[in-house]
């Protein structure tokens, strides 16, 4: 979660980063179509659709099969409590659908691609070459 970054050039995200991150580090895989060594400092980046299909996946698709399930049996049965059931079943389904694609995307090609190196490893840390303050 970009541990020790100080330039803020990112237009806010960083902020969330440090709401939710508590000092953890984040690792993921990363294509590396520009030569980046370990222990170099990385920019990242992870293509718009992307980012909003596992939002997708997350979020909307939890709500689409809770409220489709309630709604379905509500029609069909009339029963409320039933249609709260199966509402409930929904979202089970929906949460059984995220470890299956979060397993199949580690068997595809990384969607994390390294953009830039900001930093080789060895090299001081010069604040103006991350956009820093200086």
């Amino acid at each position: 979660m970009c541990d020790g970054c100080t330039s803020r050039d990112c237009g806010g995200a960083c902020t969330v980063g440090d709401l939710f991150s508590h000092g953890r580090v984040m690792r993921t895989r990363a294509d590396n179509q520009i030569g980046a060594e370990p222990g170099d400092l990385v920019e990242i980046s992870t293509p718009t659709p992307t980012v909003m299909g596992h939002a997708f996946l997350v979020f909307i698709l939890p709500l689409i099969l809770a409220l489709g399930a309630y709604y379905l049996v509500l029609t069909l049965s009339g029963s409320g409590t039933a249609a709260l059931i199966s509402a409930g079943a929904g979202l089970l389904v929906s949460l059984s659908v995220v470890p299956i694609a979060a397993h199949a995307a580690k068997a595809r090609r990384p969607d994390v691609q390294i953009v830039r190196i900001v930093r080789e490893a060895g090299e001081t840390d010069n604040k103006e070459d991350e956009g820093g303050d200086g």
